[in-house]
């Protein structure tokens, strides 16, 4: 098993598509305010989700920031999507489809005919919107709400680069133990970060995994199995307490991602 020890090495996650990064930080990336100046240059803020919810047992409401007076769309199943406008603050506020295993939104805002993405594709678990996450190309993906887990995302591709994610107790030293292999990263001021390894490829008939995160005396133990996706279309699966979510990635290729 080759290791894997800082982020670029993770990019392999999505060889073929143009990808984006964390820049070698930990936690999540703060999402700063455009000066008046920028705005003029042509920056524009991509959209922000603030809160989601479940409203009855098929439908999400999900509130967000963007720019001023812009239609926000959001795409899903395919062909279809759902557009609202922000307000003069830049609110917005959506109410999506949710089908029997959630769902999984292409998030954007249209400014003066570009297309701002936001940072990834939303997966929201069906009656669970506290476990919504951002699943990002080439990234670990983000946990928007659920932070006071451990280990809250997992995220693999079909060559076996694999990122681990999650809350722990601020600047800890955390000690990632899979499948007998030891990798080392710390937490940053707020608790979160993020561990970039490497497994056997994935196979089509699930391959168990033994994942264990140790932090000061406490021990977490939280196995799971890998599986190569049948199709190369999205998927959304129950598997134990979580969800197993195969998604398609902007430039072909495919991306799983497990929410604890």
């Amino acid at each position: 098993m080759r290791h894997v020890t800082d982020l670029r090495r993770l990019l392999s996650l999505t060889a073929m598509v143009a990808l984006t990064t964390l820049g070698g930080c930990n936690g999540k990336p703060a999402l700063p305010e455009a000066p008046d100046a920028m705005r003029a240059a042509g920056y524009s803020r991509a959209p922000q989700i603030i809160e989601v919810a479940q409203a009855g047992s098929n439908v999400f409401v999900v509130t967000g920031q963007t720019i001023p007076d812009a239609r926000v769309r959001f795409g899903y199943g395919g062909n279809r999507a759902i557009g609202v406008t922000s307000d003069s603050k830049g609110r917005f506020r959506a109410e999506l489809p949710a089908g029997p295993q959630g769902g999984l939104y292409d998030l954007s805002t249209e400014d003066g005919g570009r297309l701002m993405y936001a940072e990834g594709r939303l997966f929201i678990p069906p009656l669970a919107p506290h476990k919504a996450v951002l699943m990002r190309a080439g990234s670990p993906s983000l946990a928007l709400f659920n932070d006071d887990t451990e280990v809250a995302v997992l995220d693999y591709d079909a060559a076996g680069a694999l990122a681990i994610s999650g809350r722990v107790a601020p600047s800890a030293a955390v000690e990632v133990i899979l499948n007998g292999d030891i990798w080392r990263t710390t937490s940053d001021d707020r608790g979160y970060y993020n561990a970039t390894t490497q497994i056997e490829p994935p196979l089509k008939t699930e391959t168990p995994n033994s994942l264990t995160l140790v932090v000061g005396e406490k021990q977490i133990k939280r196995d799971f199995t890998d599986v190569l996706p049948a199709d190369n279309e999205d998927a959304i699966s129950r598997v134990g307490e979580g969800w197993r979510v195969a998604w398609k990635l902007p430039g072909g290729g495919m991306q799983t991602t497990l929410v604890f």
